[in-house]
């Protein structure tokens, strides 16, 4: 009888996990795991469904193995499943990958005991080489990229190096494990990031840039791009135009395969490398919106958290777009180590000034795996160790200007991105 695996996610409503479409169709790859083990994705809403409701759907099915994908935003429902799961089904094996546990592993498996095994970094291969091994056919102590508790003891394997060669892994839309849906499905051409900004994990991580095969992502777009009910889509690139070649390229293939008039719609981009050419490639690509920095506009705050700003080339790229019908949402962050209340002030009234279609406020989360994480003492930051980590003071940024920070971006918010009601 055949292994059941469940390996579950909890998105925004409607959503999907990629992450763990390219686990299953890496692990059905391997003959041996396709013929022992039952592999099934399980998407769940982060607001709509209670834990208990989750339980009682795994109970129906009692999968030996579980795999969570763990962001800061869903780590306190993962938790409250594996515990609740643990408790009635000890022999259970749980697995937590993905970025909010794989770099703090040890701190993960000491605080909770409910928990097997984490994966660390790309979780594709190391997950396959976990179902070998509770399949038989390896050890715990022989898999690169896990941490893990063996007799009541945690222990640290070294880390797995990324994977060389990304079309070694099938795609899940080209097997048929995932199905494209409008306005939630993603595609990814490549992995890694070209900057090295201190509160993001891509760039430290993932630093070198590689890519999946070009027929892939062609064949991925047609099969987007053939259904009519697909009227917008997603890349997940870190940065959408970071090579204009590249942009050119995958420009062509998205007005190739176009049959239906689909849409992209908030793809990160890089400002500054926008010119009168770029927007070009981006028609052409069908793109409608998309998101980008500056986080801040201020020079020691953008040194502290090494993140690129040329402000006049970033202002330009935000009217070129503009004026082209390309609809500009621009990120801001409250906390940033550098900056003051008054520092804050300054980049709003900044970016303001430039007229993007929205702007979006959030908090600094000081996230597991980032720079600032990991020099938090040396940067002056306080934050809330729990999940998802919000700061909650940096030098010259007390708690209290954080929160009257909040309070203005709230009211902004509410004024700047007001919308016209539709008269469709």
């Amino acid at each position: 009888m055949k292994k059941k695996v469940a390996l579950i996610s909890y998105n925004w409503a409607k959503h999907f996990s990629l992450a763990l479409g390219y686990v299953k169709a890496f692990s059905l790859k391997d003959d041996f795991i396709r013929r022992h083990a039952d592999i099934e994705i399980l998407d769940f809403d982060t607001e709509g469904l209670n834990v208990q409701q989750i339980v009682y759907y795994l109970t129906q099915s009692r999968p030996s193995i579980v795999g969570f994908s763990c962001y800061c935003w869903n780590i306190e429902k993962v938790l409250d499943t594996a515990r609740i799961l643990k408790t009635i089904y000890p022999d259970t094996q749980i697995v937590l990958g993905g970025p909010e546990v794989g770099p703090i592993a040890s701190k993960y498996l000491g605080e909770y005991p409910f928990i097997d095994v984490i994966v660390k970094g790309e979780g594709e291969v190391t997950f396959a080489e976990l179902l070998k091994q509770y399949l038989g056919r390896s050890r715990l102590s022989e898999i690169a990229g896990i941490s893990y508790r063996a007799n009541g003891q945690v222990m640290d394997n070294p880390d797995r190096p990324p994977i060389e060669n990304l079309g070694d892994i099938p795609s899940p839309y080209l097997e048929g494990i995932l199905v494209p849906r409008d306005n939630v499905s993603y595609i990814e051409t490549y992995r890694g990031c070209i900057f090295r900004c201190h509160y993001c994990f891509e760039g430290k991580n993932l630093p070198r840039l590689r890519f999946f095969p070009d027929e892939r992502i062609e064949k991925e777009i047609e099969l987007f791009m053939s259904r009519p009910d697909i009227k917008t889509f997603h890349f997940v690139d870190t940065i959408f135009n970071f090579r204009k070649d590249r942009l050119a390229k995958i420009a062509r293939m998205l007005e190739r395969a176009n049959r239906h008039g689909a849409t992209l719609r908030t793809v990160e981009i890089i400002a500054e490398f926008v010119d009168e050419e770029t927007i070009e490639y981006f028609k052409q690509a069908g793109v409608r919106s998309v998101e980008t920095g500056p986080q801040t506009v201020n020079e020691d705050t953008l040194a502290n958290v090494n993140r690129f700003y040329r402000a006049e080339q970033f202002r330009r790229g935000v009217r070129l777009l503009e004026d082209s019908g390309i609809e500009v949402t621009s990120d801001l962050i409250i906390g940033l180590p550098g900056d003051t209340f008054f520092k804050f002030v300054r980049s709003v009234k900044t970016i303001v000034g430039m007229r993007p279609s929205t702007i979006v406020f959030s908090i600094l989360h000081v996230l597991p795996g980032t720079v600032l994480y990991e020099k938090s003492t040396e940067y002056g930051l306080k934050f809330d160790d729990k999940a998802p980590h919000l700061v909650l003071g940096a030098p010259n940024f007390p708690y209290e200007d954080i929160d009257k920070a909040v309070v203005m971006a709230f009211s902004l918010d509410k004024e700047y991105n007001i919308r016209p009601l539709s008269l469709a």
